[in-house]
């Protein structure tokens, strides 16, 4: 048989025809014996070989399935594990408290603690003044947060000086308080520490200081003028004489800061990228809806920013339109400062609080940054604003409700004469007693929060390392132990003849006390005077539907009633 006739029949197998196609055939040609060992040397290894990573890679296929199975497993096992410790130990705090000999209300929730309670309360101070009054002897009183987090709140004199002033340097703020209201107003004096405190506080206390403060004296006047031109041009349009005056109070007082800090007005400035004013992007942030609100108040507990809904949209919206117009402005007015000192032509730079800290920081070896400038400006605003607008209606309120000590204070501020004068304000007293008497019942500041950096022992108690410490004005400044049995009422003569406690410079806390005081009081305190010395001179106020209690705002940054409360108005002949 030829060679030919023995050949194997070609596979379709590429494979198969390289490995089994017989060797060439030259002097003779090969025999059948050698044909077949080719066949089998190569063609018989490479199909095991073949069939052997089939099978192995279903093999690993299938441990790798396994591996990725035993892993999920493993971190679901995990979660669970972690979700159910912090659970328990979360369920367990009220009960491992290392406080157990301070006073606890009942009445807590699961996982809420008190939160849900405070919230529920007629008004922001409502279940604290509560808890005062029964406890009136106890330098702390402990409640629970959200996630039943431990939060002592200062219930004595003596426990409000040691924090805020003997310890004043090793409390921060805490992180919750951080996500409030840092996230708008950023880290500036309000939550710097240490060193970094002692620096930026240095800087601003020449521009926000008392004599600086006075040289703005005229620019109250111009816009307290202007504010009672506005109440007389409403008051002509009201057949009943009713005006609601707190948003022009809110209004005016946004120009006045706007003009004092920035040298001008806020209203409806804006920035090239937006165009939304600078009044509307600090009403989305400050004057939340009510979604927005709950939204801010629980977001440093149980993360909700990132939620996608309209009330988190405005919110992320105007805090970038606002910071684009502050980057703006503090720009060109570093550039003006810096053009000034090369040319010497001081003389012609604005005589605005922001211009003064920026020379104030050049003659510091380490200047402001423009971050820096950012968020101290905003805490400028958002505190000068806000507590004085906030403190003037609850003033102008509590002079309407007792027309004896409003016609008082009328009388003498008619012994000024016709002209207003920084030195002829400081001499009126009960104008002083007035101010003083409404902002200690109607505080605008709600709480000072505070978190221990170190161990430490104030009165008497020991304090570990980041337990969150709060201070609640109303706590102390309504306190019948410190004011006596009149505590909550309205009483300007009281600061006549003040005595025992409640001489005490921590009896009062709207401004906090100590290293950490609200560097804007001055400015703040001579704002509200001029505004309501020329409120009272040209207009006599009294409720609509006096005897019912004002409807407060609850959850809220500051006092604020829940509708503008309602002023019939009368000028003064």
């Amino acid at each position: 048989m030829t060679h030919e006739s023995k050949r194997r029949p070609e596979s379709d197998d590429p494979c198969m025809r390289h490995w089994a196609r017989p060797v060439s055939i030259s002097n003779g040609g090969v025999s059948q014996e050698q044909e077949t060992h080719v066949y089998e040397k190569y063609f018989i290894p490479f199909f095991l070989q073949a069939f052997v990573v089939q099978y192995m890679g279903d093999v690993h296929m299938k441990a790798m399935e396994a591996s990725y199975a035993t892993i999920l497993w493993g971190v679901a096992l995990a979660v669970v594990g972690f979700l159910s410790h912090r659970i328990i130990a979360i369920a367990l705090r009220p009960h491992s408290s290392r406080f157990n000999g301070l006073p606890r209300p009942k009445g807590q929730q699961p996982f809420a603690g008190h939160a849900l309670r405070i919230l529920r309360g007629g008004g922001p101070n409502d279940v604290y003044l509560q808890w005062t009054r029964q406890w009136p002897d106890a330098p702390f009183i402990r409640c629970l947060s959200w996630l039943n987090e431990e939060i002592l709140l200062v219930n004595s004199l003596e426990a409000c000086r040691e924090v805020l002033q003997t310890n004043a340097y090793f409390f921060a703020k805490p992180g919750f308080f951080h996500t409030l209201v840092g996230e708008f107003l950023g880290l500036g004096l309000l939550f710097s520490v240490g060193e970094q405190h002692k620096r930026l506080r240095r800087i601003i206390a020449g521009p926000l200081s008392r004599p600086s403060i006075r040289k703005l004296f005229p620019t109250f006047v111009t816009y307290s003028q202007k504010l009672n031109r506005e109440i007389g041009e409403a008051l002509e349009r009201s057949k009943s004489g009713i005006v609601e005056i707190e948003d022009l109070i809110i209004r005016v007082t946004l120009d006045i800061i706007g003009v004092s800090l920035l040298g001008r007005e806020l209203r409806d400035f804006r920035s090239e990228s937006s165009p939304l004013s600078f009044e509307q992007c600090y009403n989305a942030i400050l004057a939340q809806p009510l979604a927005g609100q709950i939204i801010s108040f629980i977001n440093p507990f149980i993360p909700l920013r990132w939620l996608p809904v309209s009330a988190n949209l405005n919110f992320i919206r105007a805090k970038s339109a606002l910071k684009t117009m502050m980057e703006g402005l503090i720009e060109q007015r570093t550039a003006e400062v810096g053009a000034a000192k090369l040319m010497n032509e001081d003389d012609k730079l604005s005589d605005d609080l922001l211009t003064r800290m920026i020379e104030a920081s050049a003659e510091e070896s380490q200047k402001l940054s423009k971050e820096e400038l950012i968020d101290i400006t905003m805490q400028v605003i958002a505190a000068g604003h806000e507590t004085t607008a906030s403190a003037l209606v609850w003033t102008a309120y509590s002079l309407a409700k007792d027309p004896a000590s409003q016609q008082s204070l009328r009388a003498e501020i008619h012994s000024l004469g016709t002209e207003m004068s920084a030195k002829g304000i400081d001499e009126l007293p009960f104008l002083d007693n007035v101010i003083r008497e409404a902002m200690r019942v109607h505080s605008p500041t709600l709480i000072i929060p505070w978190e221990a950096q170190k161990d430490m022992t104030i009165a008497g108690t020991h304090i570990p390392k980041g337990t969150t410490v709060q201070i609640v004005p109303a706590m102390i400044q309504l306190n019948p132990e410190i004011w006596g049995s009149d505590a909550d009422v309205f009483r300007p003569g009281r600061w006549e003849d003040m005595g025992g406690n409640a001489s005490s410079p921590y009896a009062m806390e709207t401004f906090s006390n100590g290293p950490r005081m609200c560097p804007g009081k001055a400015l703040a305190l001579l704002n509200m005077k001029v505004l309501l010395v020329g409120l009272i001179r040209d207009f006599e106020m009294e409720i609509v539907d006096d005897g019912k209690e004002v409807e407060l705002r609850n959850p809220s940054l500051t006092l604020k009633a829940k509708s503008l409360i309602q002023f019939k108005m009368r000028k003064v002949s």
